[in-house]
Parts: structure tokens; sequence; C-alpha cells
């Protein structure tokens, strides 16, 4: 089990990180509950291709659990540690692209 493998078949890019945490907070809620990615793109706002992409690297990754077209989290003491540290990260990152936004913001009135 490994999300950094899953995270390394994924494009390095904002929007990827922020559908990545998207999805994985939708799972983390649903532990044990199988998922479309029509459902989780249906759930999250978001185009169904990426989620597809993003839900398929996760399951290569042994993040998820993938049945047919159907993709579930089931909660492993080692995986836990490495999607807690993801999800801070990302949403320490989040916050801080925030930040220099409002600070940009204050600066120039725009």
């Amino acid at each position: 089990m490994s999300l950094d493998r899953a995270l390394r078949e994924l494009p390095c890019d904002r929007g990827t990180e922020n559908a990545v945490r998207d999805v994985l907070q939708l799972m983390i809620a649903s532990a044990g509950h199988k998922f479309t990615p029509r459902e989780v793109a249906g759930r999250l706002g978001r185009s169904e291709d990426p989620i597809k992409v993003i839900l398929s690297s996760l399951a290569a990754g042994n993040v998820l659990e993938a049945e047919g077209n159907a993709y579930a989290y089931e909660r492993h003491p080692a995986l836990e540690l490495d999607v807690q540290r993801f999800m801070q990260r990302s949403g320490a990152h989040n916050q801080l692209a925030q930040d220099n936004l409002a600070r940009f913001r204050d600066r120039y009135g725009r």
C-alpha cells in the first residue's frame, strides 16, 4: 500500500492535488461503501473523467479497493498515517495560497 506510489501516477499540479484530497475525504468519510466514478464525481461536483483517473491510480497504489467499476476505502493502520500526512500537507499548502492571495488583494486592491 502506498499513497506516494498512487500520487506519482498523477499529474503534479494544484488542481489534481485538490481533487485527490476531495476524493480521499469522501472515501474516508464513507469507509467501506462502494462508489462508482460517476457517484464520486456527482458528489464532488467534478468532471467524471479526471475522477476515473484518480480512482484508478489510488486503486493501483492499493489505497482504494477496486471491484469492477466500484471503489471503496478500507481502513489500514499503515495507510492511515500516509493519508493523514497528505491531507495535512495539502491543507497547509491551500491555506498558504489563500493567505498569499488575500495579502495581494489587500495590498493592490484587486
